[in-house]
């Protein structure tokens, strides 16, 4: 989880939003995904082995592209580490997926910011773990 608590619960909060990015992941519920994201145009997102994604729209686009498909993996978060900074949150994880008998990895970053009611994606980023030691 993290290292040290925080005494106003701000890290538990940001990983909160961090494992409902998650389930939404693994549940492809497109309504949780669109809740969790800052909806900006400097949004971005970064699927392993594809270029970044800029704006809400678009990342929106891609999140619905890839639910389409069906068969989301299901994915076991392993050294999560937050940090906060003022109204600036990021969760730094291993992704462990499991799908259709396969597995891999990849590590992840999610920045997180607080628009004053809650804690929202404005950038996820993940690369495959290709060789892990």
């Amino acid at each position: 989880m993290t290292e040290s608590n925080s005494p106003d619960g701000t890290l538990e909060t940001i990983l909160a939003a961090n494992a409902d990015f998650y389930r939404a992941l693994e549940t492809a519920d497109i309504d949780l995904m669109v809740t969790l994201w800052n909806h900006t145009p400097d949004v971005t997102c970064a699927h392993p082995g594809r270029p970044a994604i800029v704006g809400w729209d678009e990342v929106l686009d891609s999140w619905r592209s890839i639910f389409s498909f069906g068969g989301n993996p299901q994915i076991i978060a392993t050294e999560e580490r937050v940090v906060h900074r003022g109204d600036v949150g990021w969760v730094t994880l291993t992704e462990n997926m499991i799908s259709d008998g396969h597995t891999g990895a990849a590590t992840a970053v999610n920045i997180f910011v607080n628009d004053g009611n809650r804690w929202r994606m404005v950038s996820h980023h993940a690369g495959p773990v290709l060789n892990r030691h």
